[in-house]
């Protein structure tokens, strides 16, 4: 009887957590047909309710910005640049580098005639520099971090931040559905990376010369 007890019990907690499973894949489902990323995952129902609305969120990760130019353990989180810079063409891609480079004290900014260009760059880049080993790294920094933070609180609500951030990847059911590109994390440390560590651009390419226009020949004077 007792056998038959323990049998049902588990049986009754599979069904639960099949059932909750369902209803987690099919938020992500609507969340991925209305176009908004991670919309509905658990972890950006944490993030809403820490923060209250996603501007609030927006503004410490940007604070989070400021702290990773100045905290040594998240000084030292950044890309491999050797493996960043092989994935750009320096003369190609000249405009964006030094719009990037001429903001280097502000981590997150960049023109915004730009925006396409860096989702682009992140779309096909970060597929390399995101491993799980990466993300290990990552998840041990901001762990470490919240605890030594809790007394700060605008610190310790940008590193929370970052913290859900990097959470958000591993929770989502698919990768399509917690695009790398659209990581605000990601896309940090991808141009603290870059302006951190900045390369000698090809001078700017100077537009072709007008063809000289032929000089009209004075008739000689009589």
């Amino acid at each position: 009887m007792a056998k038959k007890t323990t049998k049902q019990a588990a049986q009754k907690r599979a069904r639960k957590a099949m059932k909750a499973h369902a209803k987690s894949r099919e938020r992500h489902k609507a969340a991925t047909k209305s176009g908004v990323a991670l919309s509905e995952n658990a972890v950006q129902h944490q993030m809403l309710s820490e923060f209250g609305n996603m501007q609030n969120f927006v503004k410490n990760i940007v604070a989070l910005a400021g702290l990773m130019r100045v905290e040594e353990d998240l000084k030292a989180l950044r890309y491999n640049p050797d493996e960043v810079y092989a994935k750009f063409d320096l003369a190609a891609e000249r405009e964006p580098l030094a719009d990037a480079y001429a903001k280097a004290d502000d981590y997150p900014a960049y023109d915004e005639k730009h925006a396409d260009f860096w989702r682009d760059k992140r779309r096909a880049i970060l597929k390399d520099l995101v491993t799980e080993e990466f993300q290990d790294r990552c998840e041990r920094v901001f762990k470490k971090l919240i605890l030594t933070k809790k007394g700060f609180k605008k610190e310790y609500r940008a590193v929370l931040a970052g913290h859900l951030l990097a959470q958000s990847q591993r929770v989502a059911l698919t990768p399509t559905e917690a695009p790398l590109e659209d990581n605000n994390l990601w896309e940090l440390i991808l141009l603290a990376t870059i302006k951190d560590h900045p390369r000698e651009l090809p001078a700017a390419q100077q537009n072709e010369a007008e063809p000289a226009t032929a000089a009209v020949e004075e008739p000689p004077a009589e």
